[in-house]
Parts: structure tokens; sequence; C-alpha cells
């Protein structure tokens, strides 16, 4: 039992090592809407709808490779997704049309989509019993490395303008030789554990006996709902704060972001050692709940620091409210996918994607119909009340679903 858990560690570490890598790469090019744009030679909002399609394909394709991926177990997906990106994410500044940049932007988030849901099943199964606090690690790993891309992709696009991305080759491709050899390494060994505990007398019971393979409907429309509106904060304030800082150099944008990003990290660490199974509701809504101040003061937050850390790293009003926002939302974020795991036990991947994938794609749709609205309105601040106001929205979705104890002790009348 000790060498399975040890084996279950180690694979856990390989899965967040691939996670931190990944949302690197997916989250290098987030504050250089406008510099993509100048690099195309377009007006400001001129490249809008390449960076929706882009979005939108990133995001629900995970729906695709979640479905793919509970018929058909491709654990190569894990490296070879991630290392199609790489490709696709580094060679964006060698292109000079819009419809090939949306191409390969489009080309790079399928590998990225096709990572998530199987990446995040195997996270959450390595130990069922303690789903929350591992999906909560694996959710981590993703947070450092978008704390991370921005600041990082803005960097790079000062110093080496967008070619300067094939930079990504140096270090990107050895992790991902690595990953996909430990990965091949340590599942051949679990899975001889696994054919080791099928042969016990308990190994017929297992923890999917306790949930009915149908998801309750109405739980499942809750989820989607507030997870479209969770999610959109996360996906908008990078985005609109691109715009607002137009005059600021793309460290500063991708700093704002690397802020937001920093502490959905210092969230996840909360979730995984501070919040267990039995406070999933309360985890969902009360954090979204409040939320709402913080994101809305945004909008009207000064960004002239205070101070800067290490010399470098600036502190001011902006970058804190970004934070809190983060840390809030980052508490929720790995509950938010286990409760979707735990009511879809038959299609785990599928309910990955679906709170991963899909919900950011609704969201993303959503937010540029909310951007198009408040830039006629000569108010892009506005934005931020509506993110707001989605997050209120979102704690009354989560507020209203069950809890997972008692849906088990209502679809199992002999559960106890």
């Amino acid at each position: 039992m000790a060498s399975h858990a040890r084996i279950a560690v180690q694979l856990l570490i390989v899965l967040c090592v691939a996670h931190l890598t990944v949302d690197v790469l997916a989250t290098t090019t987030v504050s250089l809407l406008p510099s993509l744009e100048k690099h195309l030679g377009l007006e400001e909002g001129g490249f809008l709808v390449g960076y929706i399609i882009w979005r939108v394909a990133d995001s629900c394709g995970q729906m695709f490779f979640g479905y793919l991926g509970d018929r058909i177990r491709i654990k190569a997906i894990i490296w070879a997704g991630p290392l199609f990106s790489l490709f696709c994410f580094s060679f964006i500044g060698y292109v000079h049309s819009p419809v090939s940049m949306t191409a390969l932007l489009m080309l790079g988030g399928m590998g990225v989509a096709a990572f998530h849901p199987e990446a995040a099943t195997t996270a959450g199964n390595l130990s069922p019993s303690n789903r929350n606090r591992w999906l909560a690690l694996f959710a981590l790993s993703g947070y450092l490395g978008q704390a991370v891309g921005p600041t990082y992709g803005g960097w790079i696009s000062d110093q080496f303008q967008l070619p300067g991305l094939t930079n990504n080759f140096y270090w990107c491709l050895p992790l991902l030789t690595i990953v996909g050899i430990s990965l091949h390494w340590f599942s051949a060994k679990q899975e001889r554990q696994e054919r080791e505990k099928q042969k016990s007398p308990d190994a017929s019971k297992t923890v999917r006996d306790t949930i009915p393979d149908a998801a309750p409907k109405g739980q499942m429309f809750l989820l989607f709902v507030g997870g479209v509106f969770r999610v959109m904060p996360a996906l908008g304030i990078p985005i609109v704060m691109s715009y607002i800082l137009s005059g600021e150099s793309d460290t500063i944008k991708g700093t704002v972001a690397s802020y937001f990003m920093a502490g959905l990290g210092i969230g996840g660490i909360a979730c995984a050692f501070g919040f267990g199974s039995k406070r999933q509701r309360l985890t969902l809504w009360l954090p979204a709940l409040l939320t709402t101040v913080p994101v809305a003061m945004i909008g009207t937050a000064s960004h002239e620091a205070w101070f800067h850390l290490f010399g470098v790293i600036p502190v001011a009003e902006l970058f804190v409210l970004a934070l809190i926002s983060g840390i809030f939302q980052g508490v929720a974020m790995p509950i938010f996918i286990s409760y979707a795991q735990q009511i879809m036990p038959a299609g785990q991947r599928f309910a990955s994607s679906l709170t991963m994938g899909v919900t950011w794609g609704t969201g993303t749709l959503i937010f540029y119909a909310a951007v198009a609205f408040f830039k006629w309105q000569d108010n892009l601040l506005g934005i931020f009340w509506f993110f707001s106001a989605g997050c209120v929205v979102c704690a009354i979705c989560s507020y209203l679903l069950r809890p997972i104890a008692e849906y088990q002790v209502a679809s199992d009348p002999d559960a106890t």
C-alpha cells in the first residue's frame, strides 16, 4: 500500500510539472492582444474576432477530447498535446496574416485542450478519497504557470518582439521530454499495482459504487451557469487591462495578469490544505460572493506603484486588488472541477472538460459581447461591474447545488 501511495504521489508530481509547463505556454499571449494587432498591421480591436475564435476553439475543444477520452484512453496525449502546442505558439511571431495567426493559435489551443481533461481526471483518480486536495495541487501548478506566463510573454515581447517566443524551446522541450518518459515509467508501475490490488477480496467494491452513473441535469445546469460567471473575471481581467494600460509596456500588462493568476495559486493552496470535501458547497458559493467587491474596485484602481519588491516587481492598488480577487476565485476552482467529476463518475473526462473548457468558451463569448457593449457605451471600465454582478450569479447558482453527501444518500437508499 505504501508503494502504491508513493507511485501515486510521483505521478501527481509529473502531472503538476506538465500542467505548469502547459499553462505557461497557454498564457504567454494573454496580455499581448494589442501587440498581436500591431504585429499584423491592424487597428486596435482588429484581431478581436480571431482572438475570440482561438479562445472558444481552445476551451470548447476540451469537450471533444473529454468525450473521446471517456471512451478511448490515450495517455500519451498528456505530453503529445503540449508538444504540439509548443510548436504552434512559438512560431506566431513569424506569420503576418490574421488567418494564419488565428490558425496557429487555434491549433496550439487544441493541444492545450487535449491535455486538460485527461490530466485532470488522472490526477483526481490517483486518490479518490482525497480528490479535492489532489485536484487542488494539480490546479495550483496550473495557476503558477498562469502567473508566470503573462509576465514571461510580455518580457519576451518587449525584449525580442513576438519572434522571440521561439525561446520556449530551450526550456519547454526538455521538460516535456522528461514528462513523457516519467509518465510512461510511473504509469506502468501503477498498472502493475492495480492488477495486484484487483486480486484482493474487496476489489469489486469501489468508490463508484456509491454514486450512480447518471448525472442530475439540474445540478449540471447550475454548475455550468455558475461556472461561466465564475471564470469570466479570470479570462476577462487580463484582456481588459491590456487595453486600459495601452500606454504601458507589455511587461506591466503581463504583471497585472500574473498577480491575478498568483492569487489563484494562493487560493489553490488554501483549498488543498484548508478545505475538505465536507465544505464543498460552502467553498463554491462564499468566495464567489466575497469576490464581488475587489473585482468591482479594479475598474477604478490606480496602477501607480507604491514600491517595488526586489526592486523589480511593482506593488500598487490595482495589483493588490487583482491578487485578492484571484485568491477568492482560486479557493473554489479545484472544488468546482471535483464536484463535476463526483456527480459524473462514468464521464469524468467529459465533466472535467465541461468545468475546465466549455465554461471558459461560453464565458469568452459572453465576455466579448460585454466588451463590445461597454466600448459602444465608451465606458470600458464599466465591465468590472458586470464581472462583479456575474460573481453574484455564480454564488447563487453554487448555493443552490446539493451537497455531494446528500446526493449520494438520495440516490442510494442503502447508503448509510
